[in-house]
């Protein structure tokens, strides 16, 4: 059944309220071996996604349930679903909130994605790769999507965008006459950022031979580290969860609208905004997952929280208005170039087997596969093993983050952030 068919049933059913997602992907898949083309196939897709809500008897309550359907069901079947739907919203209820009502939402662009055209953007960038006998393409698959997302709502919001979603997942070997090793790495992202692309590959090309003659890193106890790769997204989602009505309503959160989350630092204090836009990513859309609108806002100002965002429930339990589900946004730059972050004795992590960050506690660690040992003298040396482990709520203290900054799909953060008074383990 189409949309506006399942609309009907839902009208006549006993749901308070409820919500429709429906969602048709179209796409290219590509996989190559080395630079040769090993297969490729396409897809077209749609499903829907219907939520039901249902109030309590005395209305301080409300449950929700959710079931996933295509489009070809029949209406015996919707209206079964639907059915078994209110029955389990019934079972277990929250506290009573309200769904967002319409908004003055500004028409969606109505240009197709061309999906010939970014599938051969990311061909033709992956091509142009120079690769070396020591470093070259194991193999890559790249995907490439258009999305387009209808909303309906029962409180009337009824919206439809169309975006590009893509992802490459690349594998990078480096290999010398005794030893051969991999790097393998995923780019999300709405189109094809060429430059942004290729110059993150370079850093990987080079990270092969590096990891190849490092040795192993030593026992360093305190001291400043940097982060220089998309592993810093994790830090930073240590601010944006924070600011999450969902974590402040289950008390995970210490944030409070106008007072400094670090009064006793000494070094750069986070700003973070959202954007409704962001050149390249896979997030630009006009409204979130629920049918709120998505706006610029600045949510921290230099460490001070000033909104949250978040979802509907947790947001109305809050008393937060106009909030939404945040897609992008971005963190301002620091006080510091990027060469004066490295300067040493400082230890630039670049590659992990793993790395984490609890935004719940704060903590975080990380299993070093690669990094660079500066020193005072300016001499640099690549080193591999050990961990590193500390805690945001402490490290940011005194932290320090640079001028230049760099997009990772919906984010845009400082390039380098420096730490002081990590941990370092070593790993001989």
């Amino acid at each position: 059944m189409k949309a506006d068919e399942i609309v009907k049933i839902l009208k006549e059913s006993e749901a308070s309220f409820w919500r429709i997602t429906d969602t048709r992907t179209r796409g290219w898949e590509f996989y190559f071996i080395r630079h040769s083309l090993d297969q490729n196939r396409s897809k077209d897709i749609e499903n829907i996604t219907v939520t039901v809500f249902v109030k309590s008897e005395d209305g301080k309550g409300m449950g929700s349930a959710t079931a996933e359907m295509g489009p070809d069901e029949s209406e015996e079947y919707v209206r079964l679903t639907v059915k078994d739907l209110i029955f389990q919203a019934g079972l277990v209820t929250d506290d009573y909130y309200e769904l967002k009502s319409p908004e003055d939402i500004p028409a969606p662009g109505d240009e197709d994605i061309d999906i010939n055209k970014i599938s051969s953007d990311f061909i033709n960038t992956m091509k142009d790769i120079p690769e070396t006998e020591v470093t070259f393409m194991n193999s890559y698959e790249i995907f490439v999507n258009s999305v387009v997302r209808r909303i309906i709502t029962s409180t009337g919001i009824d919206v439809t965008e169309k975006y590009p979603v893509s992802l490459l997942e690349t594998v990078v070997n480096a290999k010398d006459k005794d030893h051969e090793i991999e790097f393998y790495k995923l780019y999300d992202s709405g189109t094809c950022g060429k430059k942004e692309l290729q110059s993150d590959i370079l850093k990987t090309f080079k990270y092969g031979p590096d990891r190849l003659k490092a040795t192993k890193l030593p026992n360093l106890g305190k001291m400043d580290v940097v982060f220089s790769s998309e592993d810093a997204l994790r830090i930073y989602e240590f601010f944006k969860d924070g600011l999450d009505t969902s974590f402040k309503y289950m008390k995970y959160s210490s944030f409070e609208k106008g007072k400094d989350i670090a009064p006793e630092s000494t070094g750069d204090k986070v700003t973070l905004k959202t954007l409704r836009y962001l050149e390249g990513s896979s997030q630009n859309r006009i409204t979130d997952s629920e049918g709120s609108l998505i706006k610029d806002e600045v949510l921290m100002e230099a460490g001070v929280p000033e909104a949250f965002h978040g979802a509907t429930k947790f947001s109305y339990y809050m008393g937060e208005k106009n909030t939404f589900i945040i897609g992008n946004y971005e963190v301002s730059g620091g006080s510091y170039t990027g060469q004066q972050l490295l300067k040493g004795p400082v230890l630039e992590c670049v590659f992990f087997s793993d790395f984490q960050v609890d935004t719940l506690t704060g903590d975080l660690f990380g299993e070093i596969r690669l990094a660079y040992l500066h020193n005072e003298d300016g001499t640099v040396k690549s080193v591999t093993g050990g961990s590193i482990s500390g805690n945001v709520k402490e490290l940011m203290n005194d932290m320090k983050m640079s001028t230049e900054r760099v997009r990772y799909d919906n984010a845009l953060i400082p390039e380098y952030t420096r730490l002081a008074g990590v941990t370092v383990t070593g790993a001989e």
